[in-house]
């Protein structure tokens, strides 16, 4: 089961936007800076994780500080050069000279800040560098050696780039004040592979970027067709190729089944097949897109997602929302976000799509198993997935340790 992060009991305080908000208990509001590789304000960043975030965090916190460029102009113009120039091998982000320069204005910004503690999202030679000076929560969703031999990204990173990623990722997870990752799969690598403190390097599940405003009960869900959801950007990286071949094992087997593939086509134009759609891409950052997308969660019986390398995927928080049981590979932060037999099925990673295609035959012939699943993503989510909790268990985390130290501002 999810290792629970402790958190202590709430009152209310005052908030800024009016209303009340809640803190731990005889604590004042902490204040807060925040960065990440990006504009945390646009929730076009990061799939809007940062944006989510930040959003969550002001419940519980003052941010103060947020920055919007953490980059000088010329580092992201140099970066995308020299990436283009060697074939992605180079990249000036994971140089500690060439990032340090990069980053300078916003290391000077956030080292006068007038806060408790700055929240480092997913920016690690900046969280290495705000680590010697200030107080620093560095939060990421994995740690460099795991996705070293792991993403392909990575992998095609040449040696300078992969040794500079090793010396700011242990500066950054060893100087921080607080590590916090959403799988127990990263929080071990960063123990393991970094020297991580045990005590300062915690796991908190992150939330969903698509939040069901209605999830269709399990009750009224219609018994058959079968109905599929995929989604993912990178067709094979996803494992779009395997969902699919689930799908026609499923309907060679005689069952009313159907797909729903959103993000990304085997080709172009897509194959015609019958009882699959090919929705595209679809952005959630529209009301449009918004909609589409919920009304194919709350249509859907299942998510479909064998990816082949992930540390987080936000569509487990999303799905689980609408109580939707998730099917995938046992790989990467999977096991810390789909609780398997409980809210979903895991399988081996390697397994052919007829594993998927059994575990599926399996669940939805048996409509009570199915069903205590589905409620079981559904709470899931309303008790661990989702940034409220998060926001709450990461505020609870600093100000426990400004109590220990006796830090403040």
């Amino acid at each position: 089961m999810l290792e629970q992060v402790e958190v202590p009991p709430r009152e209310p305080v005052s908030s800024p936007e009016g209303g009340t908000a809640l803190a731990p208990a005889g604590s004042q509001r902490l204040r807060l800076a925040f960065v990440c590789g990006g504009d945390p304000l646009n929730v076009r960043t990061w799939s809007g994780t940062p944006f989510h975030m930040l959003e969550a965090l002001r419940k519980y916190a003052d941010v103060v500080e947020v920055v919007q460029k953490p980059w000088a102009s010329w580092f992201d113009f140099s970066r995308r050069a020299l990436r283009r120039i060697s074939g992605r091998r180079y990249d000036a982000y994971w140089s500690p000279f060439w990032s340090k320069l990069g980053s300078r204005s916003t290391i000077d910004r956030l080292t006068r800040a007038n806060c408790d503690a700055v929240i480092a999202v997913a920016i690690t030679p900046i969280a290495a560098l705000l680590a010697e000076r200030v107080k620093t929560a560095f939060v990421s969703d994995a740690t460099f050696f795991v996705m070293e031999d792991y993403n392909s990204g990575f992998q095609r990173l040449d040696q300078s780039s992969k040794k500079g990623g090793r010396q700011l990722e242990s500066k950054a997870i060893r100087h921080a004040s607080l590590v916090t990752f959403p799988s127990q799969w990263a929080r071990s690598s960063a123990i393991e592979h970094f020297e991580a403190d045990k005590d300062r390097t915690h796991q908190i599940p992150w939330g969903a970027n698509l939040q069901a405003t209605a999830a269709t009960p399990v009750e009224l869900r219609p018994p058959q067709p079968w109905r599929l959801l995929f989604v993912g950007v990178d067709w094979y990286g996803k494992g779009g190729d395997i969902a699919l071949q689930a799908f026609e094992a499923l309907k060679a087997q005689g069952h009313r089944v159907e797909l729903d593939i959103v993000g990304c086509v085997p080709s172009d134009p897509p194959p015609r097949i019958e009882g699959v759609t090919f929705h595209g891409f679809i952005s959630k950052n529209t009301p449009e897109g918004r909609d589409r997308l919920q009304d194919l969660f709350r249509r859907a019986h299942l998510l479909i997602l064998p990816t082949r390398f992930d540390a987080f995927p936000t569509v487990i928080a999303e799905s689980a929302s609408f109580g939707l049981p998730a099917i995938s590979y046992r790989t990467g932060g999977l096991p810390s976000n789909v609780m398997d037999g409980e809210t979903g099925i895991l399988i081996e990673e390697g397994a052919s799509a007829d594993a998927f295609a059994d575990a599926i035959q399996g669940l939805m012939s048996n409509p009570d198993r199915y069903r205590e699943m589905a409620n079981a993503a559904l709470r899931f989510s309303r008790e661990t997935l989702n940034w409220d909790s998060w926001a709450r268990s990461l505020v609870s985390l600093l100000a426990q340790d400004r109590s220990a130290t006796g830090r403040g501002r």
